[in-house]
């Protein structure tokens, strides 16, 4: 064996042959092998080992962070409640009823559900064909999002998360609204 010259690299030295002695003798009365020491010497010796932390494990997808499923849903309903109590939209929301409401809550939720990384699909029509001759104006547009929002905090959707949808609705602002 070679000459230690320093202090440093003695003591990590002997703790490095003292570590791997006590581990061979507890892995030699549990079985193991000897290449388990090498790997603990390299994290005390503070290589590879000993350098990150895993990484801490990606935010769920917004879709989970709404509830999902039974969330979204649930957003939806409110925000169908806040709709047919908005004066702005009244006129506007006064043909959807019966199963043309349950088609536009469907197509909702599924919409939804795409935007926040859900794993769904909308199958419904474009943005600009679906709206295409209903002459909707920005301020209708906004009293929509609006309601969302109420929709939104009533649920008690965290603040960030909710203006993450807002943002997802607002992408469609251009393809909705037709009337200047």
């Amino acid at each position: 064996m070679g000459r230690i010259r320093d202090r440093k690299t003695l003591r990590r030295s002997v703790t490095m042959a003292i570590t791997a002695a006590l581990l061979a003798s507890t892995l030699g009365a549990c079985g193991g092998t000897p290449h388990h020491v090498a790997i603990a010497e390299v994290a005390l010796d503070g290589g590879p080992a000993a350098e990150a932390a895993p990484p801490p494990p990606p935010p769920p997808p917004l879709y989970a962070r709404l509830g999902g499923k039974e969330g979204v849903a649930a957003i939806v309903d409110s925000f169908i409640d806040d709709l047919g109590a908005d004066k702005r939209l009244k006129q506007a929301f006064a043909k959807t009823k019966g199963p043309k409401l349950d088609h536009f809550k469907q197509m909702l939720n599924d919409q939804l559900c795409e935007l926040t990384g859900g794993g769904c699909q909308y199958t419904g029509k474009i943005m600009t064909d679906e709206h295409a001759g209903m002459k909707i104006t920005g301020a209708q547009f906004d009293a929509f999002v609006g309601d969302f929002q109420l929709a939104l905090e009533e649920k008690q959707v965290a603040k960030d998360d909710q203006q993450q949808v807002l943002d997802q609705l607002n992408l469609l602002k251009d393809q909705i609204v037709t009337a200047k």
